[in-house]
């Protein structure tokens, strides 16, 4: 009878399962689990009988003879053939001078490295041998990772270079143990209690731990930034980890626990860890040859509170429970937390033993010199360490998740969490500081250098003088109404005064309760003169809204018109409609001067109060935000300078008085000399006829503008577009610039008590996918701090913290609290790429709360 040339077929353990889908998930990308292992060679070498030991190595280990397939949405199986054809190439170099060996090699190495393997033709495993000189090579053995670990490799290369010395024939060694007695073993385990055991580990994770960009594409082989921790740092780590009961395994995956909470500003992260997945239940164990190895989460909880060593006692203790459970597959133990994939990022501890003087040792008079070897995973990031001599680390990372310069950086910081660890592991881990003294000056102080001197004034005081420069140019448009700066300042003038006159003055507050037009402009300014803050209210809000904020204020008077009066609920402060006969003939007796001072109930200052406006109550009842003169006038002289007066020549005005960007969009024209054309809303934008867009601006939520920008007809043009609001995506951005013909877009981000922007980002050409919201406005300090107060790295989640002459002077009735999260920007700003915690930020007009 013909013999089978199938000599077995075997399960896959876990993480061959794991390979073999990511090998098969896009046959033309580059296959990340190609192992090399280099052998450079010294001595008259026969290269016959190498090849010869090579071909026996195949026969005397099954597993190198495997393949591997999966058919129908059957279980996958490795294949193993009793007979495969060796893989063999030779190189001779020799001719070459050393420069030209050397970049000969590299390329070989380097083409080697990516060309795959067709996982169900065995083998999976090819030798180079490259001659070098007469007495010098290089072995080349590369292999997918699906057959063995790196605990196999040096068994590999014992056996081989033993065949060698035997000339190929195995008979007179110890056969080697199946690997199919693990799969065996491991096919016997319980598999309930382990996944009792890792759902109570991974019970409450509520997100995975990511750190690579989403935006991220292609499939770059990893490179590397290594790391050697100082001798006498690690010999403190070594014998700390000892005196505790600590494995330096241990040490390793908790500072990797650390720094992650450092890159996400979470306290609760997961990453994979490899473990050996060697058994000692099962005979021969050690000298088998495959893949034990697996992949699985590592939870490390940080408590702020807590100190370092408790944090690795804690991690140490949960590491031993679980170590009876580790032959479970990665993909069900992620299944039983629920959130998907938990990591992005994998620690490798490199503890397999290696008898490197065996290797340096000559056999048949050759000797082995040195070796090397490449390996790499699909992890966008990844940690190997080994502690054989000293401590050794190796950043591994795909560069087209990240840059060499900021893996570098990350270096810097785990060796810092290391030497934290050795120097105290009694502090709190909430008091780690990973920053180095460069980033630090950077985040504090570079990026907040925004010191612009602005001359103190008030409102009222920057609009008169903008009359008395441009007192002919046309200020207001509403409908077929236009008033000059000269008209629209003497309006204002006789109402203030008559303001003055009914008690409104500096640190009052005269609420506003008026239609669209051009009298509520008149009445905003009126207010300012007055001395007293304007406190919107729509009209439109409801009834139980509008008692609320009247009720809150209070303001000593509320300006509106006879028919919005008649609907507004009852309140303490008197009314006055503008539109009353008595209220007409009133104002046409009061002096059409500008009021100074002597005419006020008290002397106006930059630090009285401009405007109260309430927050939209999202997180909790409406608050009224206090804006005095001096962050507005801040506001104003960065629109100048940043904006400029031709691109604010004409300003649309689209948004309710009861949001912050409508201040921006009444002064940023009428103190440089512009044109405040007054639209109903938003919408009317639609309607609006078409005209030269040139110096003119449009302000406005994104998804609100493309909305109204992609109706048929839309034929309005603008010079500049600013948005603000919400989070700006690069498609709907570039849509509104297209729709508009705009110039340059500008993303704005700032909470009302930041005195309605804080950063800004500008551009002229296409918006990114995810632009960011910019650098702080003039005098405005932008901090990114984690829960602990203290300064992120770039790139790294926090809360946006802002500060300086921006910052509004508080609520009305309550203390300044709010909070938001960012992510502080590489590239020198504040990045928006993070999710919102949903409080908005917190602030201080002095500093950093």
């Amino acid at each position: 009878m013909k013999q089978s040339r199938i000599e077995d077929v075997l399960p896959l353990t876990p993480l061959q399962e794991g390979l073999l889908f990511h090998a098969s998930y896009d046959a033309d990308a580059v296959d990340l689990y190609t192992v090399q292992s280099v052998y450079e060679l010294e001595g008259p070498l026969d290269a016959d009988v190498l090849r010869l030991a090579a071909g026996a190595l195949l026969q005397r280990h099954a597993v190198l003879r495997a393949g591997f397939r999966q058919k129908d949405g059957a279980p996958p199986v490795q294949v193993v053939r009793r007979q495969v054809r060796l893989p063999w190439t030779d190189f001779d170099l020799s001719g070459l001078d050393a420069a030209g060996q050397e970049a000969a090699l590299a390329r070989f190495l380097d083409e080697d490295q990516v060309r795959g393997f067709d996982m169900a033709r065995p083998p999976l495993v090819r030798f180079a041998l490259i001659r070098t000189g007469t007495d010098r090579h290089h072995l080349v053995m590369t292999n997918h990772h699906i057959l063995m670990d790196g605990w196999s490799a040096p068994v590999v290369a014992g056996d081989l270079f033993e065949l060698y010395r035997r000339r190929g024939d195995a008979s007179g060694m110890p056969k080697p143990a199946p690997f199919r007695d693990y799969l065996t073993w491991l096919g016997k385990q319980d598999r309930n209690d382990s996944v009792a055991a890792w759902r109570q580990a991974l019970a409450g994770i509520v997100e995975p731990t990511l750190v690579a960009p989403e935006t991220a594409a292609g499939a770059g082989v990893p490179e590397h930034v290594d790391l050697a921790l100082p001798r006498k740092l690690s010999e403190d780590l070594t014998a700390l980890a000892r005196s505790r009961g600590w494995t330096v395994n241990t040490l390793v995956q908790g500072a990797w626990g650390l720094l992650l909470g450092t890159l996400t500003g979470r306290d609760d992260v997961t990453f994979g860890a490899t473990v050996s997945g060697r058994p000692p239940e099962v005979t021969g164990v050690e000298s088998m040859v495959g893949l034990f190895i697996n992949t699985l989460p590592v939870r490390v909880r940080i408590a702020p509170a807590e100190t370092l060593a408790q944090l690795l006692t804690q991690l140490q203790e949960q590491q031993t429970e679980l170590m009876g459970h580790q032959h479970l597959g990665l993909t069900e133990v992620q299944a039983l937390a629920g959130v998907g994939s938990l990591f992005d990022t994998l620690v490798v501890f490199e503890n397999y033993p290696v008898d490197e003087e065996s290797l340096e040792v000559s056999f048949d008079g050759v000797r082995i010199s040195g070796v090397s070897g490449r390996d790499a995973t699909h992890f966008p990031l990844s940690l190997a360490a080994a502690a054989d001599d000293g401590i050794l680390l190796r950043l591994s990372y795909r560069p087209e998740f990240f840059g060499r310069e900021t893996v570098t950086a990350l270096t810097g910081r785990l060796r810092r969490i290391f030497e934290a660890i050795a120097a105290d592991p009694e502090q709190r881990s909430g008091a780690l500081d990973v920053l180095d003294p460069g980033e630090r000056e950077q985040v504090l102080v570079e990026w907040n250098d925004t010191c612009h001197e602005v001359a103190p004034a008030t409102l009222p005081e920057l609009f008169e003088d903008q009359v008395a420069r441009t007192p002919e140019n046309t200020a207001v448009v509403c409908g077929d109404v236009e008033l000059s700066y000269a008209e629209l300042n003497e309006r204002a003038n006789r109402l203030a005064h008559h303001l003055i006159a009914q008690g409104a003055g500096p640190e009052r507050l005269v609420a506003l309760s008026l239609p669209r037009s051009e009298h509520m402009i008149v009445a905003v300014l009126a207010v300012l003169k007055s001395g007293a803050g304007y406190l919107p209210v729509d009209p439109k809000y409801p009834a139980d809204r509008i008692a609320y904020i009247l009720q809150d204020s209070p303001p000593a008077l509320v300006l509106t018109t006879e028919a919005v009066g008649a609907g507004l609920p009852a309140a303490t402060s008197p009314l006055l409609a503008l539109d009353a006969p008595t209220t007409t003939a009133a104002l046409a007796a009061r002096p059409a001067g500008n009021p100074a001072d002597t005419d006020r109930i008290g002397a106006l200052s930059p630090r009285h109060p401009a405007y109260v406006i309430y927050t939209s109550g999202s997180t909790g009842r409406p608050k009224g935000v206090l804006v005095a003169h001096e962050n507005a006038v801040n506001l104003a002289a960065w629109a100048k300078a940043e904006i400029g007066a031709e691109r604010l020549r004409r300003v649309l005005f689209t948004t309710s008085l009861n949001f912050d960007v409508s201040v921006f969009e009444m002064f940023g024209p009428l103190l440089l000399g512009g044109t405040l054309e007054i639209l109903e809303d938003l919408l009317a934008l639609a309607e609006r006829p078409a005209a030269n867009g040139t110096g003119t601006l449009v302000s406005a939520v994104p998804s609100a503008l493309a909305q109204v920008a992609s109706q048929d007809g839309f034929a309005v043009s603008a010079d500049t577009v600013v948005l603000a609001g919400e989070p700006l995506g690069g498609p709907a951005a570039n849509a509104i610039r297209q729709a508009l013909s705009a110039g340059r877009l500008a993303n704005i981000y700032g909470p009302t008590e930041a005195t309605v922007y804080a950063t800004m980002w500008a551009t002229d050409g296409e918006v990114p996918a995810r632009p960011p919201i910019g650098r702080p406005l003039h005098n405005t300090r932008a901090y990114v701090l984690d829960a602990q107060l203290r300064p992120v790295a770039p790139g790294v989640a926090g809360d946006l913290y802002l500060a300086g002459a921006g910052v509004a002077r508080g609520y009305v009735n309550r203390p300044a609290l709010t909070a938001e999260r960012f992510v502080a920007d590489p590239f020198g700003g504040v990045g928006s790429r993070m999710y919102r915690t949903g409080d908005v930020a917190r602030w201080g007009g002095g500093g950093v709360l």
